[in-house]
């Protein structure tokens, strides 16, 4: 895999590089991690269209950049896990906060950096088996991570490590699948569909549907919301009412944790 520290010439930002920390990484199975990994490698070069004006993931973005802005101070420390192309990331950078933006997908932060022309946010590529986030403790006022535990094999491990390095009262901004939507319904019965080895065999001629059968096979999290906030509880962080709209009937359902604790001047 090349690295995805060294960046394109001219590309702007930092992005550092972290290595495994730890015996087992977030996902668990190395082979889950590394078919996440390879999924949105190959899914980077069009990524940045379903941002674009009536674009698949507009709403999304304008969802958590209301989040943010509502409840990060200007100049407040913010977290992108798994940013993919950055879209996120440069919205909070441009509405004044301060960003670190980490993923593990070489080909998304190539990207990233690619569109951070003035250099403003800092890029870090995780090793896809990580264990520990390479942040220091309460170093940040709010963690964003948009679509990404449904593809962890231990989302408790990620949500302790979104705890540990929230500031006290710092929040945490995230989506998942939403199991009782009827799109959700739909893929499970695809995903059950997919078992069979004439579906198999048809993903291994198009490269469309083999993608698709891919994202079923990895997007494993289709829990409930009491689920949801009981890891997070065990996670250290206290769930609290979303302070944003969902728009539309969505296929994903957004949650605020919170930090327990009095907050602190951010540095």
């Amino acid at each position: 895999m090349a690295d995805p520290a060294a960046g394109p010439a001219g590309d702007g930002g930092s992005v550092a590089a972290a290595g495994p920390v730890g015996p087992v990484g977030a996902a668990g199975d190395a082979g889950l991690a590394d078919q996440v990994r390879l999924l949105f490698d190959a899914k980077a070069a069009t990524w940045p269209a379903k941002y674009a004006p009536e674009g698949s993931l507009t709403g999304r973005l304008a969802q958590f950049a209301e989040g943010l802005a509502d409840q990060v101070a200007a100049g407040g420390r913010v977290l992108d896990l798994g940013c993919g192309t950055g879209n996120l990331a440069r919205a909070a950078d441009a509405a004044g906060l301060r960003v670190t933006a980490c993923d593990i997908s070489p080909e998304m932060l190539r990207r990233a950096t690619a569109g951070d022309r003035g250099g403003a946010v800092d890029w870090v590529s995780l090793e896809p088996r990580w264990a520990r986030l390479p942040f220091e403790s309460a170093a940040f006022d709010a963690v964003v991570a948009a679509s990404v535990l449904e593809y962890v094999e231990r989302p408790i491990v990620v949500l302790r490590e979104c705890a540990r390095v929230l500031r006290p009262a710092g929040i945490m901004l995230c989506t998942v699948p939403d199991p009782t939507h009827p799109v959700r319904w739909l893929e499970w019965l695809a995903d059950a569909a997919a078992r069979a080895p004439s579906v198999a065999a048809a993903g291994r001629r198009w490269p469309r549907l083999d993608s698709y059968l891919t994202y079923l096979q990895i997007s494993r999290q289709r829990r409930r919301g009491g689920w949801w906030c009981a890891v997070a509880a065990q996670a250290g962080l206290l769930t609290v009412p979303n302070r944003v709209a969902t728009a539309g009937y969505s296929p994903l359902r957004m949650f605020t944790f919170q930090r327990p604790g009095v907050p602190e001047r951010s540095s």
